[in-house]
């Protein structure tokens, strides 16, 4: 009996799966980063700060990062979802660097690492 036809068919259904679960993760990322969240920070400084931060989605992996910081400061940044990692350009010299944790927060530095932020979803 000859198996290369029923292993190359298992092959591809195998193939197929993979591709169809790889796309459920990235729209399960998308609904994960999109949305409204609470922030808390701290300077590099070390003083700290809170507000809100909306997350909307451009186009497949872009994003745009809405703050609003204490109340009178607002800024603006985009950024690419790369696996579980988003780095946001605010028009600072350094970027947000955020980890998309399972549970839907995003931890994240900047000021090259001096800084902190958490970005932790309104529910």
């Amino acid at each position: 009996m000859r198996y290369g036809p029923i292993l190359a068919f298992v092959a591809i259904i195998f193939a197929s799966a993979l591709s169809a679960a790889s796309a459920e993760v990235r729209i399960a990322q998308v609904a994960a980063i999109t949305g409204s969240y609470s922030v808390s920070g701290t300077n590099p400084d070390s003083s700290t700060y809170s507000g809100s931060v909306v997350v909307s989605q451009l186009g497949g992996n872009r994003y745009r990062f809405d703050w609003s910081i204490a109340g009178n400061q607002t800024f603006t940044g985009t950024g690419a979802l790369n696996g579980s990692t988003i780095s946001v350009d605010w028009g600072q010299d350094a970027p947000v660097i955020y980890q998309v944790g399972s549970n839907g927060v995003l931890n994240g530095t900047w000021a090259n690492g001096h800084a902190t932020e958490v970005l932790i979803p309104s529910r």
